[in-house]
């Protein structure tokens, strides 16, 4: 997020990151296609208090 401010301590330390499991990367399936085509899911969360900011697919065309 370019020039973004945490909304709950205003702080502008904002970094990227991965959700993952213990076994490995949690990722996104289609509702009706779950095996199918997948996409990992990256996070957008404040440095200073962990605040996560946004949640989004990397792949939405592996989704589609």
């Amino acid at each position: 997020m370019k020039n973004a401010i945490c909304p709950k301590c205003t702080s502008e330390e904002i970094k990227k990151g991965v959700m993952a499991a213990t076994v490995g990367q949690v990722h996104m399936y289609p509702e009706k296609k779950l095996g199918k085509k997948s996409s990992p899911i990256s996070a957008e969360y404040c440095g200073n208090c962990g605040y996560i900011m946004s949640f989004y697919v990397d792949k939405p065309e592996n989704l589609g």
